[in-house]
């Protein structure tokens, strides 16, 4: 081989050792998005609160959460801008792990950071929780809820169309030992799942329980029935004068009421109509003992009759 053939031979192998250097490095960026540190928690019935400091670079951070050696990839899941982050929906006097991972950017995440057998405390909120559904207006449903089992904090629900999965729905918490819920404009004669539960004390929950609705107006049963006499008594001239009222939710067309003989006597007497929630009633004479009201709807259907009031 002559001089010139071996200089162009070496120069060719020079290029391409520098060639595959410069592709080999590109290949293998170094990862700058920082891990989470100093990992802490508190731990209640049936939550975890989680704090820790982000990472180098870090602006949110993954939290994938399951039951004790669980396989990271199959657990539930959250993403948060918060170092500091609630997990509610845990069972009580159960271990679990998490991974907390720094998300630098979509392409840039940090190394995982594993919090091993974290026990969730033994829950004293083991009473019952029951609602009940009254609509007595098209564009308002009431939930009366009740808890036994002792003194609660609040309930809470969670709605949505029925055969929802739980956590995709609409939540709404009440107020401190409130016990109707309020929910507006549900659509007419739709079916809806509701998922109640009653929290006891901060992070001591009961499990949510299913109840399914279908939103239908109904006419109310009155309540709150009394009677007193305005004027005159049964034994002298032509009677007492006697009033009657009621309360009522919603907006009746009218109600009736039906005074009757003997407070066993079932309603259907003598009956009287009125608009209002009260009425005046004139020549009462002694042998009429209690009565009875029911609302009467715009939409034809008549209530349950409330009653009998003694007097």
């Amino acid at each position: 081989m002559n001089l010139r053939s071996t200089v162009f031979a070496l120069l060719l192998s020079l290029l391409v050792f520098m060639g595959c250097s410069r592709d080999e490095g590109e290949s293998s960026p170094s990862n700058n998005c920082g891990k989470v540190t100093n990992v802490n928690f508190q731990t209640y019935a049936g939550s975890v609160v989680l704090n820790f400091a982000g990472g180098n670079g870090t602006n949110s951070y993954k939290v994938e959460y399951g039951p004790s050696g669980f396989s990271q990839g199959t657990g539930k899941s959250v993403t948060t801008s918060n170092t500091t982050l609630e997990i509610t929906d845990l069972s009580s006097s159960t271990t679990y792990d998490f991974y907390i991972t720094g998300i630098c950017s979509s392409s840039e995440s940090s190394a995982p950071y594993k919090l091993s057998s974290v026990t969730t405390q033994l829950s004293q909120c083991n009473g019952t929780t029951t609602a009940q559904f009254y609509q007595y207006d098209p564009i308002q449903t009431i939930i009366q809820i009740a808890y036994t089992g002792g003194s609660f904090s609040y309930h809470e629900v969670e709605f949505g169309p029925a055969g929802f999965t739980l956590g995709t729905g609409t939540r709404i918490k009440g107020g401190n030992s409130e016990s109707n819920l309020y929910f507006n404009n549900l659509d007419l004669n739709k079916t809806y799942d509701f998922y109640v539960r009653t929290t006891c004390l901060i992070g001591d929950s009961n499990i949510f329980k299913k109840f399914t609705y279908t939103a239908t107006p109904t006419c109310p049963k009155p309540f709150n029935l009394n009677s007193y006499v305005i004027s005159g008594s049964c034994n002298v001239g032509l009677g007492a004068t006697r009033g009657f009222s009621w309360s009522s939710y919603g907006s009746p067309q009218s109600y009736t009421i039906s005074i009757v003989q003997g407070v066993t006597d079932p309603p259907g007497g003598q009956t009287f109509t009125t608009s209002n929630t009260s009425i005046a009633i004139s020549n009462m004479y002694c042998n009429w003992k209690a009565f009875y009201v029911k609302a009467n709807c715009s939409n034809g259907t008549g209530g349950e009759w409330a009653g009998p009031f003694v007097f």
